[in-house]
């Protein structure tokens, strides 16, 4: 289940749309499994391409987006 990230505190950097990412049992094992990686990578992205309006403009970002890190 997705949930959004709620900081105890507010802050003005904060934008919503980062996801909480539950902790895990296992360091080594745990935090490599699909449920808490794919929310770490998302709450990764920038924001711009976490807001895209659809699908098809966040893959339009997103590929641009993975080019850089690994070619720059």
């Amino acid at each position: 289940m997705l949930t959004p990230y709620e900081p105890v505190r507010s802050l003005k950097s904060l934008g919503g749309t980062l996801l909480a990412v539950p902790k895990s049992r296992l360091k080594s094992k745990g935090d490599c499994a699909f449920a808490i990686r794919a929310l770490l990578l998302w709450n990764d992205l920038p924001e711009e391409i976490r807001l895209a309006d659809s699908v098809s403009s966040f893959k339009s970002l997103l590929k641009p987006h993975f080019y850089r890190l690994a070619f720059m």
